[in-house]
This record gives C-alpha cells, sequence and structure tokens, in this order.
C-alpha cells in the first residue's frame, strides 16, 4: 500500500482525525480520570497518531511528568512534533516506532493509552508483551477499542450505509485486523496476570448537524474513496450511500449510529 495506515494519511485523513479528537476528547478526558491521570505522571500513547491526544496528555500531566508518544507514521509524527512545540510541551516526545517490529522502550509508566490500534494489529502478542515490559506495577493500562462493528448505520434509510459498514470490517479483516478485537482483549490481558478494573460501553449516536453524524459521514466519504481503491466498494456504492446522506438531511427523524465502542481499563499487578 502506498500509505501509513489502510485508513490513509492523506490530508483529507488528518483533518478528519482531528474532528474525531474533538468529538471524542471528553469520553477520552473522562476515561484519564477514571484512571487517575494527575500531574507528575508518566504516560504512555500507543499508536498516537497525530499527537492530538498525546498533547491533551501532556498538559494533564504538567512539566513534572512525561508523555512518550509512539507512532508508526512519519507523516503523523512530524504534525505531533510540530504541535508540542506550538503548545511548548517540552514533556512530550513523540516517536517514529513500528509496535510489531520495533524494542520497546526502555523505561516505565504510569499508564498506558491506547485507542483504536489494536484493532488493526495482525498480531496482539508484541503489543501485550511490550505492556508487561513498561507498564510498572501498579499501573494501567486504558484501551478505547470498538467491541460491536454492527451497530454502525444511518436510520431509518441506510442500506447502503450498512454494505460500507461491512465492506469497513472485510478491509480491516483482510489485512489482519480485527474490527471487535475488545471482545478478546480483556481475556487476554487477565490471562497474563493483569486485574481487569473497568469494562465500560462508550456508545456514539446522533441527528442530523450533530457532531457525532458530522463524524460518520466524513468517514463515509473519506474511507469510501479508500475502499475503492482496495477493490472493495464500488464507485456506484459509493454514489448509493452519498444519496443516503443527501435524503437523510432532509429527514428531521433520521439518525446515526456508530460502531460501539468500548472502555477497558486494567492494572499490572506484581510479576
Amino acid at each position: 500500500m502506498a500509505s501509513d495506515y489502510i485508513l490513509g494519511t492523506r490530508d483529507a485523513e488528518l483533518q478528519r482525525l482531528r474532528f474525531q479528537h474533538e468529538l471524542w476528547r471528553p469520553q477520552a478526558e473522562a476515561a484519564w480520570s477514571r484512571a487517575g491521570l494527575r500531574r507528575g505522571m508518566r504516560v504512555l500513547d500507543l499508536g498516537a497518531g497525530p499527537g492530538f491526544a498525546a498533547c491533551e496528555l501532556a498538559q494533564r500531566v504538567g512539566s513534572s511528568g512525561r508523555v512518550l508518544a509512539l507512532e508508526r507514521s512519519p507523516r503523523y509524527v512530524e504534525a505531533g512534533r510540530d504541535e508540542a512545540e506550538r503548545l511548548k510541551l517540552p514533556q512530550l516526545e513523540l516517536r517514529q516506532h513500528n509496535l510489531l517490529n520495533d524494542p520497546w522502550p526502555e523505561e516505565r509508566f504510569d499508564l498506558a493509552w491506547c485507542r483504536w490500534l489494536a484493532m488493526f494489529l495482525s498480531n496482539l502478542e508484541p503489543l501485550l508483551e511490550g505492556l508487561d515490559q513498561c507498564i510498572a506495577p501498579g499501573g494501567q493500562v486504558l484501551f478505547h477499542e470498538y467491541v460491536h462493528w454492527d451497530t454502525f448505520g444511518l436510520h431509518p434509510h441506510g442500506s447502503a450505509i450498512e454494505r460500507f459498514g461491512a465492506a469497513c470490517q472485510r478491509s480491516f479483516r483482510e489485512t489482519g485486523g480485527d474490527p471487535d478485537v475488545n471482545r478478546r482483549l480483556p481475556s487476554l490481558l487477565a490471562a497474563r496476570g493483569w486485574r481487569i478494573e473497568a469494562l465500560q460501553p462508550l456508545p456514539v449516536l446522533g441527528a442530523q448537524g450533530s457532531m457525532a453524524a458530522q463524524w460518520m459521514e466524513r468517514f463515509v466519504r473519506v474511507y469510501g474513496e479508500q475502499l475503492q481503491q482496495l477493490g472493495i466498494w464500488s464507485e456506484a456504492d459509493h454514489g448509493q450511500a452519498l444519496q443516503e446522506i443527501a435524503q437523510a438531511a432532509h429527514d428531521p427523524g433520521s439518525f446515526w449510529v456508530g460502531p460501539t465502542v468500548m472502555e477497558l481499563r486494567a492494572t499490572r499487578l506484581q510479576p
């Protein structure tokens, strides 16, 4: 593939991720508070993307803390570094890193934050081993990953959108990922001696014009083009999906439901 990610790293995707961060920021901040995030803590951000969440984390831990953000895409690392410099966050380091192949940091952290990363990994073992290595006993890992992708849809008239959701899941699986990976992660962590602290569904839905609706509309537009390049979504399919979006704009009762995210928080016990 020409890009670092199946979702691409083009300008349109970068802007979509910025909007996505704004939509999900309250959920992330609430999760960090539930995990006890405070000033002076050391945080590992896995699959940091353009660094939007990493910058928020760095502001939360303050100058006495540290955030190390690991990201595979060089373009996203550069974007995150520019943002960290603009915000004057010397406590934030963004590092290009492939979680499946590169050695993990020789550091210990109090908290690891991982959102929409595990679902794209063809092998979860390096991620789990890295967490065992990098999280100090008593430290926590916080996952926001999908648990039920089939909830994605536009109602009441979204048959093409439903097919789009199926094509998305197919694309994730064909590259070795698992769109419902959070069905497996709690058991895998528990088997390695982690204590499961919280399992909390984080549904997202919204009527026309809401941020949630705009987020899902943008995803259809941006990723629909990517799916066409992958050969699993046709131009005709894409046109039908856009037509349904346009139709929904004239129906004040129409609404979107996103794939269901689950918050998973676990504590690393003494080895």
